[in-house]
């Protein structure tokens, strides 16, 4: 498994659980699906500035 894959993997399952501890907010398929391409989108814009 990629390092790269591993970090954001364990940053996404840290902040779902963080949102449903702290804010006792229940993550729907849809915001699942929405908080995936937020940080998925996150992740990619952190790392091509990182690779510049």
């Amino acid at each position: 498994m990629n390092a790269t894959y591993a970090r954001h993997l364990v940053i996404f399952v840290v902040i779902l659980i963080a949102l449903n501890f702290l804010f006792q907010w229940h993550i729907s398929i849809i915001g699942s699906l929405l908080l995936t391409l937020g940080l998925n989108f996150a992740f990619s814009f952190f790392d091509n500035r990182a690779s510049q």
